[in-house]
């Protein structure tokens, strides 16, 4: 069975602001951040995680707790 919850890396830019008087500007830094997804729906779970393993590790949670609960069945 596919996981559900999968994570999604995602990039973050940091921009350092300017005091009035300076001439130089720090340049941006590009990092990243890291969300979980869910499969289903495309929606984001959560605020978001700085390290990916602390993301996946939640990812692994959610998975396991969703792989216990009985499929839904649609009425029609």
């Amino acid at each position: 069975m596919e996981d559900i919850f999968v994570v999604k890396r995602c990039n973050k830019i940091v921009i350092h602001g300017r005091r009035a008087g300076d001439s130089q500007q720090e340049p941006a830094e590009a990092s990243a951040w890291f969300r979980i997804c869910d499969t289903r729906t495309a929606g984001f779970i959560g605020d978001g995680f700085d390290e990916q393993a602390d993301a996946q590790r939640e990812c692994q949670r959610l998975n396991a707790a969703s792989s216990q609960l009985p499929a839904r069945q649609h009425s029609g």
